[in-house]
């Protein structure tokens, strides 16, 4: 459910006129017409952050392993004040999904997708901001692209640094089957063994995600849910992974409408997918909106266990 609007469509909804194609000056590369830059999180604050997108064409197709630079600057009015540049750092995500035969036999698709990062992007004041990309693509020239978002003050969503807050929902104790705990593929039952609160309780690290594969509005769920499922197996024995989803099963299985949940509501989250790592102490450590690949997330978890490799 991440808001994650084309540069066009962003721009005209935070009330900022969108320039036609501009020619580039002094050799510099020109913005595309046929290209579209989406953030895949809506939540930003000042301090450091965590700058996810992704570099799209109107054809849908991935502009992947591009080389991404970001002039980030501080709209005000007519004037454009900037504040800093980074590049972007490439990351894929893999998601598997089944492909039925006319004959009904099934056999499951790999689908790569890849998405850019800069972290730490530190904005130090609330506000529209611009981000000016330049691209450049492995097989193909550089070009320019444009994308606005907000600033806020605070975060509504925890924070990092901030006090994960215990929370208690059904587990595999309550319910005779995951299937209703869980609309992922192929739910890891140990992800609905026990409640936040409990988990807490236990004073290790713990990492926590709100996604719905089978509703995900964002069409991100299914995959950041693998990617979490796939860490599992090297750290399910120093870390707790709990997986919520953010909507009632019941109800969006039989009327088709998503009702968000008591624990989806308590930690205030508007958006979904939402992955966070805890430390022992109960501590958010890193928090991921929208996509997040395994090997962010183990750098997450290798903060707050140890350094331990996962073989890939």
């Amino acid at each position: 459910m991440p808001v994650v609007l084309s540069r066009r469509r962003l721009l005209l909804g935070l009330g900022i006129a969108v320039a036609g194609v501009a020619i580039g000056a002094c050799g510099e590369p020109a913005e595309r017409p046929d290209v579209n830059v989406f953030l895949t999180a809506t939540e930003f604050v000042v301090g450091p952050n965590r700058f996810p997108f992704t570099v799209v064409t109107n054809d849908g197709v991935g502009i992947d392993r591009a080389a991404v630079d970001i002039r980030f600057s501080l709209l005000d009015g007519p004037a454009t004040h900037f504040k800093f540049s980074r590049p972007a750092t490439s990351f894929e995500i893999r998601n598997t999904t089944p492909h039925i035969h006319a004959d009904g036999s099934v056999h499951m698709h790999l689908d790569r997708r890849g998405y850019y990062v800069v972290e730490p992007a530190e904005f130090d004041t609330p506000g529209i901001w611009s981000a000016e990309l330049t691209v450049d693509p492995p097989d193909a020239e550089a070009f320019r692209a444009r994308a606005a978002f907000n600033v806020i003050s605070q975060p509504s969503a925890p924070g990092v640094g901030m006090a994960a807050l215990p929370i208690d929902h059904p587990t595999m104790q309550g319910v005779a089957d995951v299937e209703r705990l869980s609309s992922a593929e192929e739910p890891v039952p140990d992800m609905y063994a026990v409640t936040v609160a409990d988990a807490l309780a236990e004073e290790r690290p713990l990492v926590v995600q709100f996604s719905t594969p089978r509703f995900c509005v964002s069409h991100m769920c299914g995959p950041v849910y693998e990617e979490v499922a796939s860490l599992h197996a090297t750290y399910g024995d120093r870390v707790r992974f709990i997986h919520l989803e953010p909507f009632d099963l019941a109800v969006a299985r039989s009327e088709g409408r998503l009702v968000p949940t008591p624990a989806f509501q308590a930690w205030n989250l508007q958006t979904e997918p939402w992955t966070f790592v805890i430390d022992g102490a109960g501590v958010v450590s890193a928090r991921f909106e929208g996509l997040v690949s395994a090997t962010e997330l183990e750098a997450a978890l290798q903060r707050v266990v140890g350094s331990v490799g996962t073989g890939s």
